[in-house]
């Protein structure tokens, strides 16, 4: 610490482990070919951006019909705006939307599970987890996960 500031990892060590959906749109973003693919993705920050730091949680959500969680992985970097990368543009629909310079993270993925995703419909079931805001408003794309939702997940998920 210097002049009074306080780094990334001094208020990491000060707070519980976070954990944040990102929320993809098939119809916008070839999701699926990209988790079959890439290890790491620069996802949109269009919520919570000032609050998203190096070393969160990130579960990644499909949305669509059968909506849920596809993967698990970790944010790189903290907040930059910026472009996606060269790569990440070529799976949006629309390219224009990847060559926009919004607010952006690094997650690499730790696991990919589009054999075995957590739906939707199965996470509405627990009672542990009929709170979480994608399930009740999912319009977005990042969405908090309180430290309760984020145990109940992560014993659905084995972590």
């Amino acid at each position: 610490m210097t002049n009074g500031s306080i780094t990334s990892a001094t208020r990491r060590s000060r707070q519980t482990e976070r954990a944040w959906i990102f929320q993809a749109n098939p119809l916008l973003y070839q999701i699926e070919q990209s988790l079959q693919v890439e290890q790491e993705e620069r996802w949109n920050l269009r919520q919570h951006y000032r609050h998203i730091q190096v070393g969160d949680q990130v579960l990644i959500w499909i949305s669509g019909k059968r909506a849920g969680i596809y993967a698990v992985g970790k944010v790189l970097t903290d907040p930059v705006i910026e472009p996606d990368s060269l790569k990440g543009i070529d799976y949006w629909i629309d390219k224009r939307q990847g060559q926009r310079a919004i607010s952006r993270v690094i997650v690499k993925y730790d696991r990919v599970l589009l054999d075995r995703p957590l739906l939707r419909d199965f996470l509405l079931c627990d009672p542990d987890l009929w709170a979480l805001s994608i399930l009740r408003n999912p319009r977005g794309t990042n969405f908090a996960v309180t430290e309760s939702e984020w145990q109940a997940l992560k014993t659905w998920l084995g972590l």
